[in-house]
């Protein structure tokens, strides 16, 4: 069992630098794209529509498969007064509920967005005729499963996390 615990969070790790890897791609290209579009538009005064489409499909991919690495961290906004609150014993249960929770989150969100991903997959996207909408939706299916990796690993992983509250008691 250990074993197969360890194989999984080696595989977490190899998939968090590829969506960093992805994520930081992602961002640049973003970036790269919207400089050409001010450029174009107002020094050579012949605006690029594709840029912009271009720019969301990329921030799209960038924000949906880089939430995994949001997930990893443990740096998702989170109220967790209850869980401080509560004896030391039943912590790891309340991880395990909001774990089952998150993960049933991502699947329905991960259904949804192939479902959309597939109806919209004979539909182009607009100033560029060659490139189906379903590339641009596919972004949500597959941060999700990238995501619900994140988050189990996040669960199985030993490691204890210090909370802001114990860092203060360490530091004072």
């Amino acid at each position: 069992m250990q074993s197969a615990v360890r194989m999984f969070l080696l595989f977490d790790k190899g998939l968090n630098r590829l969506i960093s890897i992805i994520s930081v791609l992602a961002l640049a290209a973003a970036a790269c794209l919207g400089m050409l579009q001010v450029v174009s538009r107002f020094v050579l005064k012949l605006p690029l529509e594709w840029t912009e489409v271009m720019i969301r499909i990329f921030l799209a991919w960038m924000v949906f498969v880089g939430a995994a690495l949001v997930f990893r961290a443990g740096a998702m906004i989170a109220v967790d007064l209850m869980r401080h609150m509560m004896p030391e014993r039943f912590r790891r249960a309340h991880d395990l509920f909001i774990t089952l929770t998150t993960l049933l989150f991502l699947a329905l969100l991960g259904y949804w967005g192939l479902v959309y991903a597939n109806r919209s997959a004979t539909q182009t996207i607009l100033g560029m005729h060659y490139l189906s909408v379903y590339w641009a939706y596919l972004s949500i299916p597959v941060g999700c499963v990238c995501s619900a990796i994140a988050v189990i690993a996040r669960f199985l992983d030993a490691e204890p996390v210090v909370d802001e509250a114990e860092e203060l008691k360490l530091v004072h």
